[in-house]
């Protein structure tokens, strides 16, 4: 029932693209607040093209995510010029080792600089992740960059880890931990949060069928990819995902639509049936709606304009109960403030597809 209703809400988002204006439903302040957002960006998009540098292993590799990122954003009237940085297998320590990415960020005049660390680094070495970041946002600060944190996601519900892991003993458990170390540490840094993990634990949350992971239950498939180009858009630019026009010509088209109204809500209800993050992934500079209560399904409804209780099934009900115990992550004092986001407008580009084979063998993640 409840994948039967996103399914509904995705229908509703295709729609509601056509319509001029800002979105207006049962909760039209949170639609009308991402609306705004999205018109300042768009007038931001008119000065500059943004550059991104993606720096990370084959979670970045995988499907040519950088061009797809690019991809997204040219389809809706945006310039972004995406370089890439990754290795197979790498943690941040490693390529701060490597040195070449450091070396791309001084010399690259890059706007934004998204970091992705290694899938067992928040788990495992939290910390060691916390100090690399700090020292890849000391050199993107210093060359007049902003730092973005791509999250990482949980493992495939039933796989073999939650069996085998010290720590870990379900899906829940490592969306979290992930979750919890990517989002302190992007609170200590100032740094913009990319919540794809966020975004695959929704996803699961309201269709436990929908095909994010390959078959050794981590790498992402298409669609894991194409969710998290539309979340990395989101957050680098600051506007809806659910505003672009591409879709990878392999993909389903209900199922991209699906993705996109996902992405949009991990980004303005950022995990929000665990509720010990309440603020927006979006640039603090822009308005900060409402934090999300009742279960995301229904969150989901609002944000497509959908009627109130549109999805109020006792399966739906059960995926976020707000006030349920869970533990709060540190707040950060004063966050350094994003730095202004630019791009611009460019061609509208078709379907993309990865050459068949283009990664195997990239190493483990």
């Amino acid at each position: 029932m409840v994948a039967l209703a996103l399914l509904q809400l995705s229908t509703a988002s295709a729609q509601s693209r056509t319509r001029a204006g800002a979105r207006c439903g049962a909760s039209g302040t949170e639609t009308n607040e991402l609306s705004k957002s999205s018109a300042r960006a768009r007038n931001d998009a008119e000065q500059k093209p943004l550059r991104v540098l993606m720096i990370g292993n084959s979670y970045t590799r995988f499907n040519l995510l950088h061009k797809m990122l690019q991809k997204v954003a040219e389809a809706s009237g945006r310039r972004l010029h995406v370089d890439i940085e990754a290795r197979g297998g790498f943690s941040l320590r490693m390529h701060l080792k490597h040195g070449a990415a450091l070396q791309r960020i001084r010399n690259g005049n890059y706007t934004h600089v998204v970091l992705q660390g290694h899938s067992l680094s928040a788990v495992d070495h939290p910390d060691e992740l916390a100090e690399d970041a700090k020292r890849f946002d000391a050199a993107i600060t210093a060359a007049g960059a902003q730092t973005v944190l791509y999250q990482t996601w949980a493992r495939r519900p039933n796989a073999s880890i939650y069996r085998n892991h010290h720590q870990l003993r379900s899906f829940d458990d490592m969306a979290l931990l992930v979750d919890t170390t990517y989002s302190g540490i992007a609170r200590r840094l100032g740094a913009e949060l990319a919540p794809v993990g966020g975004a695959f634990h929704q996803a699961v949350q309201h269709d436990p069928s929908v095909p994010l992971w390959g078959s050794d239950g981590s790498h992402p498939t298409l669609a894991g990819s194409y969710m998290a180009a539309c979340v990395l858009y989101g957050t680098i630019t600051g506007t809806d995902p659910r505003e672009t026009s591409y879709v990878p010509w392999t993909l389903d088209s209900d199922l991209a639509d699906k993705l996109r109204t996902v992405a949009a809500a991990s980004l303005l209800f950022p995990r929000g049936d665990l509720p010990f993050r309440t603020e927006p992934a979006l640039a603090p500079s822009a308005p900060t709606p409402a934090p999300v209560t009742g279960n995301v399904a229904a969150s989901i409804a609002a944000l497509m304009g959908a009627p109130p209780g549109a999805d109020q099934s006792p399966a739906a009900a059960s995926v976020g109960d707000s006030t349920s115990a869970l533990p709060v992550a540190p707040q950060a004092a004063s966050p350094r403030q994003p730095k202004a986001k630019t791009s611009g407008r460019g061609a509208k580009y078709g379907g993309f597809a990865p050459p068949a084979g283009s990664f195997a063998g990239v190493g483990s993640i």
